[in-house]
């Protein structure tokens, strides 16, 4: 979005460098140079929307890049609106008021030079930033490729969880007879314990004992069909891992390594947990599924994912949404990691509010109490309280926010910078808002509208923003902003 609004800036001002009414108020010059300015910062305009974070570098950054954009249309506006009038036609009275105004003009070209200058001056070192910021997102990334190890008696709150998903799964019922595959998608909120839960299950020895085989992916970042089908034969496959394609063609080689899961799987009974699918293609969604059908009917597959859409894409029995824990669970979570006894008053009182602001996410719960464990002291933990850990800290929030597109990003950002956790909003309202301040333009096929509608859609999918009450006199679709927006 702001790639586009950027390049309008600067196709007005090539119309003015090339107005030869304009070029007799002497602004040219200035014009070159504003356009070189915005040119320079084009390249870094896509990559600092995926850092919109609120006190971090890029975002206000990106802002002034955004001012900058909006008043060099509304100089150029105004200044081939003010074009000189003809001398023959002037009258004394009015040269006071021309001068006026080309001094106003002239003021206000000016201002405008001076706020581009300094976003482009400040262009190195959001380079830098952002560099720092890929390495760390690569990390993160790293990471979450690896199934961490936990103790599942350090879990709290998803206890039930676990037995209703064991139980939708027909593998494990003795008396059903299983006729199709089963793809059970977990989706929720980024951090909600996702991942967690399906550790839970997939370690379960007991009630999962009639499964052949059990078989772990990481699928994010980027949806790979090889490498999910590798992933899976280099773990039934006796001899580990297997050499599967040596074709010159990603079909060939696809084809090799289905031929080499069915001699595999066939007739076994296998348990697929697809951790953290991020994909959102139907097309490419229903590829998959066709290769886990093709796999044989005998396995049960479980999906994790953020987004409400993918998971109905994908599934065939009822997606599982993992609700959020109560204050009193994340309290407990972080009374258990800090080991705390009770009999300080007023440390508990503060410790309650803390966790109030994990919002029933137990990775911020556990973040919270890695800053806490060091301490007793009332004060220091007050001014932990201050700290809003989401977005900074935990790295599903931060893959689930860059996933977003670029348009989605800025209007998200519009959101969590205008309206505090737990707001109530008319959808209509948030629309206007949306569309009057650019922050949304219409396509060849859509109307601003229509992609308004589409984005809160997505929102609501990924459980940022969540439906509130229907108001049955206005007939208004009320909207929320989950706790968790406020970053």
């Amino acid at each position: 979005m702001a790639q586009a609004l950027v390049q309008r800036a600067c196709e007005k001002l090539r119309s003015a460098i090339g107005d030869e009414a304009v070029a007799r108020s002497n602004f040219t010059g200035d014009l070159r140079e504003m356009l070189e300015a915005l040119e320079h910062i084009q390249p870094l305009l896509d990559r600092a929307e995926m850092h919109l974070w609120r006190d971090f570098f890029p975002s206000r950054w990106l802002q002034l890049a955004l001012a900058a954009a909006y008043k060099t249309m509304d100089m150029v506006d105004e200044l081939q609106g003010s074009r000189p009038q003809a001398a023959a036609t002037m009258t004394r009275r009015m040269l006071p008021r021309l001068a006026i105004k080309k001094n106003a003009m002239a003021i206000q070209v000016q201002e405008t030079k001076i706020l581009m200058m300094f976003v482009q001056g400040h262009s190195g070192l959001l380079s830098e930033e952002l560099a720092q910021s890929t390495i760390l997102l690569e990390k993160i990334n790293k990471e979450r490729e690896i199934v961490p190890a936990f103790e599942e008696a350090m879990v709290l709150g998803r206890g039930s969880d676990k037995e209703r998903i064991i139980t939708a799964l027909p593998s494990t019922q003795p008396n059903i007879m299983q006729e199709h595959i089963t793809i059970l998608p977990i989706f929720g909120l980024a951090g909600s314990g996702k991942t967690t839960l399906a550790q839970m299950v997939f370690n379960d020895n007991h009630s999962l004992q009639v499964y052949d085989f059990r078989v772990w992916v990481h699928v994010s970042p980027q949806f790979d069909f090889h490498a999910i089908g590798k992933s899976i034969i280099s773990q039934v496959s006796a001899r580990g891992q297997e050499e599967t394609n040596h074709s010159s063609s990603d079909m060939e080689g696809m084809q090799n390594i289905m031929k080499r899961l069915h001699e595999l799987l066939n007739g076994k009974k296998v348990l697929l947990v697809l951790d953290d699918l991020w994909e959102e293609d139907p097309i490419r969604l229903q590829l998959l599924k066709s290769m886990l059908t093709f796999l044989g009917d005998r396995m049960d597959v479980i999906v994790t994912t953020c987004n409400q859409a993918i998971a109905r894409k994908i599934c065939t029995i009822e997606p599982y949404r993992l609700n959020p824990l109560s204050d009193e669970a994340c309290w407990e979570i972080i009374k258990k990691l800090i080991r705390f006894e009770g009999g300080e008053e007023e440390l508990e009182k503060i410790g309650r509010e803390i966790a109030s602001k994990c919002s029933g996410v137990p990775s911020a719960a556990r973040e919270y109490a890695a800053m806490l464990r060091s301490s007793r002291d009332a004060m220091t933990w007050k001014n932990k309280m201050k700290e809003d850990i989401l977005f900074y800290a935990l790295p599903a929030f931060k893959l689930s926010y860059m996933r977003m597109p670029p348009e989605l990003r800025l209007c998200f950002a519009y959101c969590c910078q205008i309206f505090p956790s737990g707001h109530i909003i008319v959808k209509d309202d948030l629309v206007h808002h949306w569309i009057a301040l650019h922050l949304i333009e219409p396509s060849e096929i859509l109307s601003a509208a229509q992609i308004a509608e589409e984005h809160i859609t997505r929102l609501q999918d990924m459980s940022f923003l969540q439906t509130a009450q229907l108001n049955h006199v206005s007939n208004c679709l009320l909207l929320c902003c989950t706790k968790f927006t406020e970053f």
